[in-house]
Parts: C-alpha cells; sequence; structure tokens
C-alpha cells in the first residue's frame, strides 16, 4: 500500500514499499534491458528460474538480476547458451575452480574462432584491394560490359 509524505505545504511524495527481492518480470526487463520473451526463453532453458505466486506471476529477486548479468556477459563473449547453463549449473553446484576449469577451454576457443576470422577479413580485404585496384585500371568504353572485364583477375579463384 503506498504512502504519502507530506514534506513540504503542497509537495507530496507517493513512496511505494517494494522490496527489490520481489519483482515482476516486467520490472526485471526494465531493470535489465533484456526483453520478457527473453526472460521467459531462458526460464525454458533452465537457465533462469522464477519462483511463482499462487497466481501464476513470476517472482524475480536480486539473485536472478546477478544470474543475468553473467548471462550477458557470456553472451558477449560468444558463449552459447548451453555452454552458459552448464556454467551456471557449476556456479550453483560447484567451486569458482570447477568454472574456471570450465570456461578456460571456452574462451580459448573462442579466442581460436576470432582470429581465424580476423585471417579470412585480411584475407577478403587483400582481395578487394586487388580487385579495387583492377576496376580502377580498367579502361572506360562504351561497348557492353563483361563480368570479366571488372573480375577477370578472380574468376575461379
Amino acid at each position: 500500500m503506498p504512502t504519502t509524505l507530506d514534506l513540504a505545504p503542497g509537495l507530496k511524495v507517493k513512496v511505494v514499499n517494494r522490496r527489490l527481492d520481489h519483482m515482476r518480470i516486467s520490472e526485471v526487463s526494465e531493470r535489465t534491458g533484456v526483453p520478457a520473451s527473453t526472460l521467459r526463453y531462458y526460464e525454458r532453458l533452465g537457465v533462469l528460474a522464477a519462483d511463482r505466486h499462487a497466481n501464476g506471476y513470476r517472482d524475480f529477486g536480486e539473485e536472478h538480476l546477478e544470474r543475468l548479468e553473467f548471462i550477458g556477459s557470456a553472451k558477449r563473449l560468444g558463449l552459447e547458451l548451453p555452454e552458459i547453463r552448464e556454467l551456471l549449473d557449476l556456479a550453483d553446484s560447484g567451486t569458482c575452480t570447477d568454472v574456471k576449469a570450465t570456461l578456460q577451454p571456452l574462451l580459448a576457443a573462442q579466442i581460436s574462432a576470432l582470429e581465424q576470422k580476423i585471417r579470412a577479413m585480411r584475407e577478403m580485404r587483400r582481395q578487394l584491394l586487388e580487385a579495387r585496384g583492377h576496376v580502377d585500371a580498367c579502361p572506360d568504353s562504351d561497348e557492353q560490359c563483361r563480368s570479366e572485364c571488372a573480375f577477370r583477375s578472380f574468376i575461379g579463384s
């Protein structure tokens, strides 16, 4: 039940006694920026488990916000939800050493994959620069253009 405080003549503020350990899905979504649909999806996958009221409403607490922060950080590092779920299970029942031991090879794999993408992008850049140089060197002509004119050196590459 909201309480009204009379701070000064004509100035009133409503205070709602809403504890942070009892949030509905809309409040969690607003605080974290994670859409409610994603929160429901996480719940279906078992990576986020909200308590339920008798009326079926989800009840979230601060520990859920911490869990969502963990999920968000792991996703930003490129980890997939099954990997994140395994890490969360370890965090729930294991030790920091267990989480670290599982996380290290996952991060090493992400670094390796990123390095491979960087190499591929460098090669693509080299090819694009070469193609641009070839196109720049092609003489202007009023004749119908053929693909080998612009990309002659790249056919079959």
